[in-house]
């Protein structure tokens, strides 16, 4: 996966815009605006009809898949159901960012397909926005499956999906097979349009199961051996064409638009879902390394503007990672011309383990004393434990040194750190730091 920018710009909405109908599930009516939102804001559901209109970030929602043929989020208790097809007409639009006021608890269902929402979407107008759009793009393949449904997702240069819809060994319909990228263009004029459907032999259970209350013949196909029970298909594959919605939908609860190649077979929204909480790691993990890395990195006169330490004592040539102000990463390229090679081993140089448990403290020191709360206040030593040196560090090497916290308190700073060469383990230590408020204090435990 990579974490560059695109170089495109993430989306809002130009104005508000409403859409209102009865959901599909509880039948209830329901009204949604669509508001603009702010850079980097995401998708947040409101839920108006709850004391307090609490917010639902989706990207920070549980995804919830046991609600019957429908995609649901959940947090704190509250949760918005039928959300995919709003979902879909905002990732197949291209909108990061909108606040969406909702005030009943489903999503309301329209025509059945994703058009009211498009429509209240391009009536409102697609925003520019002075932030870059970040993708998440794979680098490996992965997939999920549950029996004989199956979804892989592998590397792409934009969003494509290709979907086959089984038919179910069904009188009068054939198995539907599809691809789409999924563009503005393509999205509103190919996919957007296709409805939800059921079929005939499946009506009176769902019935019984009390799925579908606020189903009609004008937001629902109901197919039988002929085709549609009343009026005629969009599209001549509208159902796979539909099934192709319904991921656009899910895939955008990712938070973070996807660059892939999605293949579904015989995909419903649970198995979507599996597929989504797996990007959903790989996205997090994105975002952690980009809000960890520094670019530029500190070099030594930021390292400098820091540290007491000056050279020879200057342990780390530059600080490339600082996340959360919970883990740091610095290099060291150890030359031949390091002043300790003169007198440690001469012939035969080796760096110091002490010196490299002293390169791991600095990155530290860094960490810490760029936590606001530190900044100007000096960190001590106090203590190295479980110090191990596994191989030999030489003339040559170049040492990542990974430290993390484990413990900080008001004075006391507990780290973990780790030196490696080339990916392999070279030393570790736990290290424990008195922050002091003056130099001239004593430490503290």
């Amino acid at each position: 996966m990579s974490a560059e920018g695109s170089g495109d710009l993430q989306h809002t909405l130009g104005g508000s815009a409403t859409v209102s109908g009865v959901g599909l599930m509880h039948g209830a009516h329901a009204n949604l605006t669509l508001h603009p939102a702010a850079p980097n804001t995401g998708i947040v559901f409101l839920r108006t009809d709850l004391p307090g209109s609490p917010e639902l970030n989706v990207a920070d929602c549980d995804l919830v898949n046991e609600v019957s043929r429908a995609t649901a989020i959940e947090a704190d208790g509250v949760r918005v159901q039928t959300v995919e097809h709003v979902m879909s007409a905002l990732g197949g639009l291209g909108v990061d960012n909108v606040h969406i006021e909702l005030d009943a608890p489903e999503v309301p269902i329209g025509d059945g397909s994703a058009m009211p929402f498009v429509e209240a979407i391009l009536a409102a107008g697609v925003a520019p926005q002075d932030a870059d759009r970040q993708y998440l793009e794979l680098l490996q393949p992965l997939h999920v499956e549950r029996d004989d449904r199956l979804v892989t997702c592998t590397p792409s240069s934009s969003l494509r999906i290709s979907f086959v819809f089984d038919r179910h060994e069904r009188e009068g319909v054939e198995t539907q097979i599809a691809t789409y990228e999924v563009t503005r263009q393509q999205y509103e004029t190919e996919i957007a349009p296709a409805r939800t459907f059921c079929f005939e032999d499946e009506v009176e259970a769902l019935m019984a199961a009390g799925v579908g209350r606020g189903a009609t013949a004008d937001n629902v196909l109901v197919v039988g051996p002929s085709g549609p029970r009343t009026g005629i298909y969009r599209f001549d594959n509208e159902l796979v064409r539909h099934k192709v919605l319904d991921l656009v939908g899910d895939l955008h609860l990712v938070g973070m638009p996807l660059k892939a190649h999605v293949v579904a077979l015989r995909s419903q929204h649970a198995l979507s879902l599996d597929l989504v909480r797996k990007l959903r790691d790989l996205a997090d993990e994105q975002r952690r390394m980009r809000r960890a890395r520094i670019d530029p990195p500190l070099g030594p006169i930021e390292i400098e503007a820091i540290l007491p330490h000056r050279p020879p004592i200057l342990m780390i040539d530059r600080v490339v990672e600082i996340e959360d102000g919970q883990r740091a990463v610095a290099i060291k390229n150890v030359t031949y011309n390091e002043d300790f090679f003169r007198g440690h081993f001469p012939g035969h140089p080796v760096m110091p383990g002490v010196l490299i448990t002293e390169a791991l403290a600095q990155t530290g020191g860094v960490l810490l004393m760029r936590r606001e709360e530190f900044r100007g206040k000096p960190a001590y030593f106090m203590s190295i434990e479980s110090a191990k040196f596994r191989r030999p560090v030489v003339p040559g090497d170049q040492l990542r040194l990974e430290v993390e916290v484990l413990r900080l308190r008001r004075t006391v700073g507990r780290l973990r750190g780790t030196a490696t060469v080339r990916g392999v383990l070279v030393a570790e230590a736990t290290l424990t730091f008195a922050i002091m408020a003056d130099r001239g204090a004593d430490p503290e435990g």
